[in-house]
């Protein structure tokens, strides 16, 4: 784990210099990101209802976001969470 824990930090420190990132690079972050995930959605299967606040404070449900060809729901980390 400590070698996968430098490697990361390796990959950290090469976004902050804003070098280009390789697609293997990403894929690397977002497997590091997404360890240990154990639960969520299956691919296919309809979110519930929700209502969620958005970064400048208004709220947004489910309905209100479905659009004709569905809902795409992206979540990020962010140093403020």
């Amino acid at each position: 784990m400590l070698e996968e824990d430098d490697s990361y930090r390796t990959f950290l420190d090469k976004v902050g210099t804003g070098a280009t990132i390789s697609e293997a690079e990403w894929l690397f972050h977002f497997d590091h990101q997404n360890a240990g995930a154990l639960d969520g959605l299956a691919i296919g299967e309809d979110t519930p209802d929700f209502a969620l606040v958005d970064h400048i404070g208004v709220q947004r449900t489910r309905a209100d976001l479905m659009g004709t060809e569905g809902l795409l729901l992206v979540f990020a980390r962010s140093a403020d969470w």
